[in-house]
């Protein structure tokens, strides 16, 4: 009986330790999972009998991880992020420059939008009201405004807005279709005025920021990037114009706002966009240097003279066509006008001209551009090849009219 009676005690104590376990089970399937989560935590490296190394994955570590090799962290929360204007910025011993922020509260009061209004006749019969936007610049306080001659051309009416929301009518002083600049006038005094700066020693590369107003309808848009290429030949409604380029976004009704430098400076009269089908960041400008003597004489004359004659009729010889033809690379002279500046001066059929002035000239746009700088009555003197001789011959250049 003894034997039985500790059977059955046995059995009864392993029923309770079943009933036990049961309820514990119970217990942990309602809870939240707190206790399995703590119990988890308690199994470390040491009570599994694991060997325990030196962890690469500490908070510190991870810092110190991440700052090395630019992670999130490093760009975001707690390191330096890319700033365009530290990366283009153009470095001068003598001057700091500007953050994007600053260049834009430095610039961006005297940029303005143009809304014109041009007249023009149907087929029908009858007048159309034909309303045009683009955009300009205050370069001085009593309101003279630099824009594109294509902004206000043929416009009866033409309305300047500033960036504080003021609105004036302008009147047009002058234009110079020929580099598509021209001056506004408005009545005011003590106008934000922008500074105009030096586009001569330009670099690839270095920052450039537009503001305008894109589209007519979004005046005072800022945009930023670099300068990418100088000295652009583009052709803009039939002429050939030396251009700065920049991927700084341009687009219809930019034209006539201002292209800034580091400094805030304006460096280019934005002036085109080529906008073509999967084309991007391809924006231009005119360069600043060249458009001050411009705009200068269109204050004071209201008119830019016409650019002086030499007399000739030239062809291009690129370097394949040299190469082709056994020729010098340079502006080949197809004919010389009778009674020109160019037979005065000696210049024949079959001349190659390679520079003017000391300066290459290997296009005839190249020679424009140069020739157009300056004034009839002025000595140029270009460097030609005729028949493998290099000569300097002397041209005294005479008015276009005559």
């Amino acid at each position: 009986m003894s034997e039985t009676n500790e059977t059955n005690q046995q059995g009864k104590r392993r029923t309770g330790l079943i009933a036990a376990f049961v309820t514990i089970a119970l217990i942990l399937t309602v809870a939240t999972g707190a206790g399995v989560y703590y119990g988890i935590q308690s199994l470390t490296p040491e009570r599994l009998g694991l060997a325990v190394t030196e962890s690469t994955t500490t908070e510190d570590s991870r810092s110190s991880k991440t700052g090395e090799t630019g992670s999130d962290t490093s760009r975001g929360r707690s390191g330096k992020s890319f700033s365009l204007e530290s990366s283009a910025a153009r470095s001068d011993t003598d001057r700091e420059a500007l953050s994007i922020t600053q260049i834009v509260a430095q610039g961006k009061p005297a940029v303005v939008a143009i809304d014109t209004e041009t007249t023009v006749a149907t087929p029908f019969g009858r007048n159309s009201v034909i309303p045009s936007a683009g955009s300009g610049f205050i370069i001085s306080a009593d309101g003279y405004v630099v824009t594109n001659h294509h902004v206000i051309s043929g416009a009866q009416s033409i309305q300047v807005t500033l960036d504080n929301g003021d609105t004036y009518k302008a009147s047009l002083v002058g234009s110079d279709p020929a580099n598509d600049i021209a001056v506004l006038k408005i009545d005011g005094a003590d106008l934000p005025t922008v500074q105009l700066g030096d586009s001569s020693d330009l670099e690839v590369g270095e920052l450039a920021v537009a503001i305008g107003n894109p589209l007519g309808q979004l005046s005072g848009t800022v945009t930023a990037g670099i300068i990418s290429a100088l000295d652009r030949t583009i052709t803009v409604d039939g002429q050939d114009m030396m251009l700065l380029q920049t991927d700084a976004a341009i687009n219809a009704g930019n034209s006539g706002g201002a292209l800034f430098n580091s400094f805030g400076e304006v460096i280019g009269i934005n002036t085109a966009k080529n906008s073509g089908s999967g084309i991007e960041g391809l924006g231009f400008a005119i360069p600043i240097d060249h458009a001050e003597p411009i705009i200068e004489q269109l204050i004071e004359k209201g008119s830019v003279p016409e650019p002086p004659r030499i007399g000739i009729y030239t062809q291009d010889v690129t370097a394949e066509m040299a190469q082709q033809y056994d020729l010098p690379e340079g502006v080949y002279v197809v004919q010389v006008g009778e009674g020109s500046p160019a037979a005065a001066a000696g210049i024949q059929r079959g001349d190659v001209i390679i520079a003017i002035n000391g300066q290459e000239t290997l296009t005839t746009s190249a020679i424009n551009a140069v020739k157009n700088t300056i004034q009839a009555g002025d000595t140029m003197n270009l460097t030609i090849i005729r028949d493998g001789e290099k000569l300097e011959i002397p041209v005294v250049l005479a008015e276009a009219t005559t």
